[in-house]
């Protein structure tokens, strides 16, 4: 019976002691969780733009913004909060397809926390939001996806990255960046700014979508006439140094001044003025604002965006459909050197716009200064034999079939190669010595890509890298263009990888709970 009893009460030691420490975690967890609400510090808590709030719904709004999960310069997908959604793709806002639908016009939306939205009461209040919901409004007749690419605390440096390594990906046909702030307070100098820009607009121009650089609003950088409270964040405005950020207003004059000096995007806006005639509260720090604020800069925008995605105003319907074919890759002086060539069309007009891009894929280039041998045929008969020169990496011709029994070019030519050039370039013409530009735009008229069919492009390349650099080393670039169907374009998806369930478990456990985060701040691990 004494042996009986030991173990009763070994058992019930054990019981109790398991569940004093399941209580113990639990009044932990419980002090973790005030403590953690606590240390967030959410200056539109305070603010009267919020006035309608009650407290419990403006500190959801702040833990919203403040619990989302980033990694380095990236928001890690699949995260919900009360007003705020990632996607499986890591962007603000609904699923989209990572492979472009051809009847889509897709816009992505890039800044810091602005454009992301911090302090939007919801994802369709944010800038990207209110855009998506003016386009449907203005019924362009077409489907338009605009995707949220704000990340937290990005600057210039960190869009470019974006753009190069991420967003081309997804076919973007616009890119809107939202730019200022964050540069200012990085103290990024107004030449890295407009490098910056300069080399986002020339990915733009590269893979064939417009670029849009607006130069946001900030308080005390405008004429509005701020409220007690605006007037408190102009004051309290800092930079990364902890230096007062009003004291760079000279440094934001000269970014809205080489702004204007960008030449190779499709528009360039300035922004600081948006808000001057508002009288009411507007920012609820030095940049961000409220959900009308972020309507006013939207329309704003739209306002800008929607003759551009109308093309050229009378058309309805922007959509370009796209036959892109890439060639077989030769080597040159040790480089993989390839051509691609696309052929764009509409569905209202029956131009098409043709171009002929040389890659240069060992150094990841586009190549500058090429001649083109081209030869077009159709059903073995052949309708084109002629030169062209492409100065700045990309040829453009306009095609305008009609019903002119011959197929002609018009255009203006350079003397030395022969060679018709685009609109814009400089060439020296025939027994002349004078180095002129052209104003004429390089077309293709008559008979061609006008009718079904399978079209030949031979392409030998005649110069590279230099309009003096011949070579005839580099023929046999061959392409097809289908003409009256669509060619079904595959790309490769790269599908998450397997999480096992210890893995899964530990990020449950640190993302969710924040015992192990107090216990950090207690013992300094």
């Amino acid at each position: 019976m004494i042996k009986l009893s030991v173990q009763v009460s070994y058992k019930k030691q054990v019981t109790l002691g398991i569940i004093g420490v399941t209580i113990l975690l639990l009044a932990i967890e419980i002090i973790a969780n005030v403590w953690w609400a606590t240390q967030i510090h959410c200056e539109f808590e305070q603010n009267e733009i919020f006035q309608n709030f009650d407290e419990v719904e403006k500190r959801q709004l702040c833990l919203d913004f403040y619990n989302l999960k980033i990694s380095g310069d990236e928001i890690i997908p699949n995260q919900s909060t009360n007003s705020i959604t990632i996607n499986s793709l890591g962007f603000r806002g609904t699923e989209f397809s990572v492979i472009k639908p051809s009847d889509m016009y897709r816009i992505f939306m890039v800044g810091g926390s602005t454009m992301f939205g911090a302090g939007a009461t919801s994802d369709e209040t944010t800038i990207p939001g209110y855009v998506q919901q003016f386009l449907n409004e203005n019924d362009p007749k077409f489907d338009v996806d605009v995707i949220n690419a704000g990340i937290q605390g990005a600057d210039s440096n960190t869009e470019l990255k974006l753009i190069e390594q991420k967003l081309i990906k997804f076919s973007p046909d616009l890119t809107i960046i939202y730019d200022g702030w964050n540069d200012l307070r990085a103290s990024n100098t107004p030449i890295k700014l407009k490098e910056n820009w300069e080399l986002m607009c020339e990915l733009g121009k590269e893979n064939n979508f417009d670029i849009i650089i607006a130069l946001q609003p900030m308080a005390g950088f405008g004429n509005k006439n701020l409220t007690k409270q605006e007037l408190k964040y102009v004051e309290d405005g800092l930079d990364y140094n902890k230096n007062p950020l009003i004291e760079s207003f000279s440094t934001y004059q000269d970014y809205a001044n080489y702004l204007q000096e960008v030449k190779m995007c499709t528009k360039v806006i300035d922004l600081r003025g948006i808000f001057d005639a508002e009288v009411g509260p507007i920012y609820w720090d030095e940049a961000h604002v409220s959900d009308k604020g972020n309507s006013i800069v939207a329309k704003s925008l739209v306002n800008t965006i929607f003759p551009i995605i109308s093309k050229n105003h009378e058309l309805n319907t922007f959509e370009y459909k796209k036959d892109v074919e890439e060639t077989s890759s030769l080597s040159y002086d040790g480089r993989e050197i390839t051509v691609s060539v696309e052929l764009l069309t509409t569905d209202e007009v029956v131009n098409k716009e043709l171009r002929i891009i040389t890659h240069d894929n060992t150094n990841n280039e586009i190549v500058q200064n090429v001649t083109y041998f081209i030869s077009i045929s159709k059903d073995n008969d052949n309708l084109l034999r002629q030169y062209f020169f492409a100065e700045d990496s990309i040829l453009s011709i306009d095609i305008q079939p009609n019903n002119d029994p011959q197929i002609s070019v018009i255009g203006e030519k350079q003397y030395a190669n022969d060679a018709y050039v685009m609109l814009g370039s400089k060439y020296n013409p025939e027994m002349s010595e004078a180095n002129l530009t052209s104003t004429t735009p390089l077309q293709i008229t008559g008979p061609i890509f006008d009718a079904e069919g399978i079209y030949i492009l031979d392409i030998e390349l005649r110069t590279i890298d230099s309009r003096d650099n011949w070579t005839f080393d580099l023929s046999g670039f061959n392409s097809k263009i289908t003409v009256g169907k669509s060619m079904d374009l595959e790309y490769p998806v790269e599908k998450n990888k397997p999480i096992s369930q210890t893995e899964d478990l530990l990020r449950k456990i640190f993302s969710s709970y924040k015992t192990p985060i107090l216990l950090n701040e207690i013992f300094k691990w």
